[in-house]
């Protein structure tokens, strides 16, 4: 763990005389505002600014902020006049349900008994109070305040709060069980423009955002699917 704060530290160091947005990005890794892996968080970036230079059609979504620290990379990557969304619990996940396996019920079972351990040896982001202020500020502090840059924080969880009938440009899937990300795609696939982009953040960690991924497109045709990193990155095809 040292070795690796110390190895993110000096990465931090090398980009700010190397590439001006890495060194930005950097910093988001070095506050302990994200769970991304520096190559994830910069795919995550480097992607949904390519969105914005294609200029495709619609909104950008992220479901499930943690801290925020995606949300800041996903910001810097787009127009001021680009409307961004970012729909989260602010508290604490829901409950998996029968679609998950043992691992996503294990990881349940240690955030509800309050063992979970958070990013920095700082507590776990859902026990926060006052969460969404929190994210407010760190994206204030990361230089994209969210009335200067067309965002919105929408708190609840998404079957009461994902109602969508924009066309969505990109779409970072942060949310790990079934049910979730299932709610996620019957909201946000059908919006996709051409040339669109999902990201989902836990494909290959958990077994629940797995299944809905799998089953949602298996009878989906149209859709590239890359993996970068340790993430799926999905590309609508232009029609």
């Amino acid at each position: 763990m040292i070795a690796e704060q110390l190895l993110t530290k000096a990465q931090s160091l090398l980009y700010s005389f190397v590439d001006k947005e890495k060194a930005a990005l950097m910093r988001i890794k070095t506050q302990h505002l994200t769970y991304l892996a520096t190559s994830d968080l910069f795919n995550l970036y480097d992607t949904a600014a390519e969105v914005e230079r294609a200029q495709i059609a619609g909104l950008f979504i992220e479901t499930g902020c943690a801290l925020g620290g995606s949300a800041i990379a996903i910001a810097k990557a787009k127009s001021k006049q680009r409307e961004f969304r970012v729909y989260d619990a602010f508290g604490l996940i829901p409950p998996p349900s029968e679609k998950d396996d043992a691992d996503v019920h294990m990881r349940y079972e240690e955030i509800k008994t309050g063992k979970s351990k958070g990013l920095g040896n700082n507590p776990y982001y859902g026990y926060t109070e006052n969460l969404k202020d929190v994210v407010t500020a760190n994206l204030a502090k990361h230089g994209v305040p969210i009335e200067a840059n067309n965002i919105k924080l929408i708190k609840g969880y998404f079957e009461d709060t994902l109602y969508l009938t924009e066309p969505i440009a990109f779409a970072h899937i942060d949310c790990d069980w079934y049910a979730s990300v299932m709610s996620c795609l019957m909201q946000i696939e059908p919006r996709l423009s051409p040339n669109g982009v999902l990201v989902f953040d836990d494909y290959y960690a958990w077994s629940g955002c797995r299944s809905a991924v799998d089953e949602y497109f298996s009878d989906k045709a149209g859709y590239t699917f890359i993996k970068k990193g340790r993430k799926l990155h999905v590309k609508k095809t232009a029609s």
